[in-house]
């Protein structure tokens, strides 16, 4: 079980959820607050650099620059995204962490984009998430009907580690975002200016048309919603 800050006590899928019925409503800023506080060097952020995360690297590069930011360089990154995150890293002063697949499996993605995103992204992940027992991520409530239920902290099992996720963003709206980063001058990455509104691998990510959601632009046409990040976990 993930363990707290305060002697090491250990963490009960009762007591995640207890603590998140209180933190329900607060600002992104104190559940973040909150992640960091109760697993002291044993909290992460995963950051894509092409979304909602960039709020969440803009707020931790103002309480704790040491905490890791995982990337998932899953070789197939579009060249934006890589030289936006360096970039990026740089003037927030971010402790970035590149993940990289065990394998290059090769253009997977056009015959099983299900086992392509599993090697080159979920498999990555659950290796590195052994080292933690916080796993604080941008997904947020509104992007997909998949996500809507998902509450500000849950307690998971990736495979046999236990680990407590946390979503300071989940009832966040898109605007918001604009607006946070508008507010705080903090830069966006160049291919949203193109009508990127999601942005994962570029093989399987296309400019959004004008009224679709927010994520359809990943993996259109190949009846695919999600990666597996979010949903190889199991809810306790």
């Amino acid at each position: 079980m993930p363990r707290d800050s305060k002697g090491g006590r250990l963490l009960t899928p009762a007591q995640v959820r207890d603590t998140a019925s209180e933190l329900k409503g607060a600002k992104p800023e104190q559940i973040l607050g909150w992640a960091l506080a109760t697993f002291p060097s044993r909290a992460a952020v995963t950051v894509s650099f092409g979304g909602g995360g960039i709020v969440l690297a803009h707020m931790l590069s103002q309480v704790d620059r040491r905490v890791p930011v995982l990337f998932l360089d899953t070789g197939f990154q579009f060249p934006q995204t890589l030289a936006f995150k360096d970039r990026f890293a740089e003037r927030y002063g971010l402790n970035v962490i590149d993940l990289h697949p065990a394998t290059d499996p090769g253009p997977l993605f056009r015959t099983d984009p299900d086992r392509c995103c599993h090697i080159r992204k979920v498999e990555p992940l659950e290796r590195a998430l052994v080292n933690y027992d916080g796993w604080i991520s941008a997904v947020r409530s509104d992007q997909t009907d998949h996500r809507a239920a998902i509450e500000v902290l849950e307690y998971h099992l990736a495979g046999e580690h236990p680990i407590v996720k946390v979503y300071p963003l989940a009832g966040w709206s898109r605007d918001q975002i604009s607006g946070y980063l508008r507010e705080h001058d903090v830069p966006h990455h160049p291919l949203m200016d193109q009508g990127f509104t999601s942005i994962g691998c570029w093989p399987c990510t296309r400019a959004t048309r004008p009224g679709e959601p927010e994520r359809a632009g990943r993996w259109s046409g190949m009846g695919k919603t999600e990666c597996g990040l979010h949903t190889f976990t199991v809810k306790a």
